[in-house]
């Protein structure tokens, strides 16, 4: 039988705890699809929610509702190493549903009627604005690139629950 050290070492990175406000992500380079060379296409499936599920979202970000961390690794951007590009390996639909209403592009319902976000009162855009969203980050070192496999072992470490992946999307990433 292994130890329990040995069954907690599944990956060969430690990924750090962070929160930062949704306003800092909306300021970032993202990277939503993490195209995986290796294997000739992306590590995420493509945005899949529904309004109903991006408006529930945002309904949890304004009651204090959890919203389960994002996993994320932090390149270089290859074009400018003065900048960063942020590769989304796990949350692609969470933290792409409240940038884009940060940004405009849905409404939510509040009170039977539609708001965008920048139709909502001052106090509601300052919780939406400030909200603290936490994630796991690996800072991937200049010149030493995660691998692929590393990223698909870090994206299958995390999604063993909750809505699943697309079966045949999975297999592909493992062979």
């Amino acid at each position: 039988m292994k130890t329990i050290k040995e069954l907690r070492c599944l990956l060969d990175f430690n990924p750090h705890e962070l929160s930062s406000a949704l306003k800092y992500f909306c300021k970032q380079q993202i990277d939503w699809d993490v195209y995986l060379k290796t294997k000739g296409k992306c590590l995420q499936r493509p945005f899949v929610w529904t309004l109903d599920q991006k408006r529930e979202l945002i309904n949890s970000m304004l009651i204090g509702r959890h919203i389960p961390h994002c996993a994320i690794v932090n390149i270089v951007d290859p074009k400018n190493d003065n900048k960063d590009i942020l590769q989304i390996i796990d949350g692609k639909q969470r933290l792409s549903t409240m940038v884009d209403f940060y940004k405009n592009i849905f409404t939510i319902i509040i009170d039977k009627k539609e708001y965008y976000y920048k139709d909502l009162p001052e106090d509601y855009r300052l919780a939406i604005e400030h909200f603290h969203f936490r994630y796991y980050v690996v800072n991937e070192p200049f010149g030493n690139p995660m691998t692929d496999q590393q990223k698909i072992n870090w994206f299958t470490f995390i999604n063993f629950a909750g809505t699943p992946q697309d079966k045949e999307h999975l297999n592909s990433l493992t062979k």
